[in-house]
């Protein structure tokens, strides 16, 4: 009888024990979401909110004050698509995203490639004076460049062309010129930051492939082709797929700074042409509208240029 009286008054504190336990690994466990929950709740409220708003804005005509005004449907959509304007906004949001995989992605890489050779020290030189535009204010990266622009009185690019004896051009009034001359800013701009990807890549390379490769006898473009851009995939996978997603969002800055839309609208885009219908001509649901078709076309880019370039990435190193 006192031996099962023992076994038993054992029994309950054993099985607290194990209670307290399983809660202490299940709060264990419930750890790291805490700590990402205040980021989770600022996506939430400041990412999926708007844009579950913005969608259901898009089915209403109204103002600013009263933006629900109407129900009209896929009126907005049908606006919005079958504008005159539409297809040349198109056009130029493609032709930003040419300009932005040229100077964005294109020109930081091939300066990280070069740097190869380099030692250390100098590599941190180039990092550090390429990244500088990074970190100034936008608005005055564009101030900056405007002075450049200029079509008289000190602008360097024409100081520079009539030198060779050319004629002065207009950079910021010539429909032809404008939107290379903005894409440009918006390259010059984050080119820094994409370059140190670039060269973190870069490092992130096992150098025994390398030496293998040396030993081997691969040198050169061989190297390169065979050994490293295969290796450096995933992180040129990445900076394609943000330079698409902020393309459009770089160069809205300087339209906005230098020429708000023109000459003729030659430097309007998707993103630009959102916030004209917005806050220009006070039409909420044509702008969302508008920003519900801009995400559906860069997503569906985005997943096409996913899936064509993760087949060949390799993410094991």
């Amino acid at each position: 009888m006192e031996r099962s009286s023992a076994l038993s008054q054992r029994r309950p504190a054993t099985l607290g024990l194990r209670a307290r336990a399983t809660v202490r690994a299940g709060l264990h466990r419930l750890v790291p979401y805490l700590y990402i929950a205040p980021a989770l709740v600022a996506i939430l409220l400041f990412v999926y909110v708007p844009l579950l708003r913005s969608f259901q804005l898009s089915f209403f005509r109204g103002n600013l004050l009263n933006p629900f005004r109407e129900y009209v449907g896929l009126l907005n959509y049908q606006e919005m698509l079958t504008g005159r304007l539409f297809g040349e906004l198109l056009l130029q949001s493609g032709l930003y995203l040419l300009f932005a995989v040229i100077g964005s992605v294109i020109v930081p890489v091939s300066l990280a490639f070069l740097t190869l050779q380099l030692t250390d020290r100098e590599i941190d030189f180039y990092q550090s004076v390429l990244f500088l535009p990074t970190v100034i204010a936008f608005n005055v990266v564009v101030l900056i460049w405007a002075f450049f622009f200029l079509p008289t009185g000190g602008g360097l690019f024409n100081a520079i062309i009539g030198y060779f004896g050319r004629p002065p051009a207009a950079w910021l009034q010539d429909p032809v010129l404008t939107l290379p001359a903005i894409a440009l800013i918006a390259n010059w701009k984050i080119m820094g930051f994409h370059f140190l990807l670039a060269i973190a890549g870069l490092k992130a390379i096992p150098r025994e492939y390398l030496e293998a490769a040396y030993v081997d006898g691969a040198h050169g473009w061989t190297l390169i082709r065979f050994i490293v851009l295969p290796l450096f995939a995933p992180t040129l996978l990445f900076i394609l797929i943000i330079t698409l997603i902020g393309s459009l969002d770089a160069v809205f800055t300087p339209i906005r700074v230098l020429t708000e839309g023109g000459p003729n609208n030659a430097t309007n885009n998707l993103m630009y042409a959102i916030y004209s219908e917005g806050f220009r001509y006070f039409r909420p649901g044509q702008a969302s509208a508008l920003s519900v078709i801009l995400i559906v076309l860069f997503g569906g880019l985005i997943y096409w240029q996913y899936r064509l370039f993760d087949r060949n990435v390799i993410y094991d190193r």
